[in-house]
């Protein structure tokens, strides 16, 4: 009966609802606190660039687009102040990737290469096909060939570099910013400041369910 609690447990202990919880001598807080400072690492999922496994890819000519279906492309990334970018190409691309349950983000990197921030690749496609969007294919071009730090922040479930976590950084905060952000995934970043892949929510704390009960054995 104790493990089938740690799931509510745990999600009134991470949103504050209760400080602690006793049975017997054994507090479940103590658990819980060795579980979620251990480092989120080992639940990042890499996009295959490849880096379970995000595939990244750049966005090229649209004869690109079959081969980058072909590898399961996850996201495309595009990098700040290019200069060469196309709005009805950046569409043809989202278009066509989205066609499938695989791709899910847009990455955006600095000129040095090191993560900008992450959008929702899918929604972005649905903002470009809706007769009275808020801004089209053409704009977002524009906002990456200028650098435009300030409209590119208006991309659907933008999370920026602020935001992202690092490799090292504990499962509660990243449950935690998760909640703050009211995101499913959040993008990581390696000790350079370069994108490493993402961290999902369920699979986070799946992970501190299992290391909890393993804690209560």
């Amino acid at each position: 009966m104790v493990l089938a609690l740690i799931p509510i447990v745990l999600w009134l202990l991470v949103t504050g609802r209760i400080p602690k919880l006793k049975l017997g001598e054994f507090e479940i807080q103590t658990a819980f606190v060795e579980a979620s400072k251990a480092a989120v690492a080992k639940q990042i999922t890499p996009v295959k660039l490849p880096v379970e496994s995000i595939i990244m890819e750049p966005k090229a000519g649209i004869e690109e687009i079959p081969r980058l279906i072909k590898n399961k492309t996850e996201a495309l990334f595009f990098r700040l102040g290019h200069g060469g970018y196309y709005g009805p190409a950046i569409q043809e691309y989202l278009k066509g990737l989205s066609e499938y349950p695989f791709f899910k983000y847009v990455i955006i990197v600095d000129s040095g290469g090191k993560f900008f921030g992450m959008a929702d690749a899918r929604e972005l496609n649905s903002i470009f096909l809706a007769p009275e969007a808020d801004f089209r294919s053409d704009d977002f071009a524009q906002w990456l060939n200028r650098a435009d730090i300030a409209f590119l922040s208006r991309l659907p479930r933008f999370v920026s570099a602020n935001d992202a976590i690092r490799e090292d950084t504990g499962k509660q905060t990243a449950l935690e910013r998760m909640e703050a952000l009211n995101v499913e995934t959040l993008p990581v970043t390696d000790e350079k400041g370069k994108f490493a892949g993402v961290v999902d929510r369920s699979r986070l704390t799946a992970s501190l369910i299992i290391d909890v009960s393993s804690k209560l054995k």
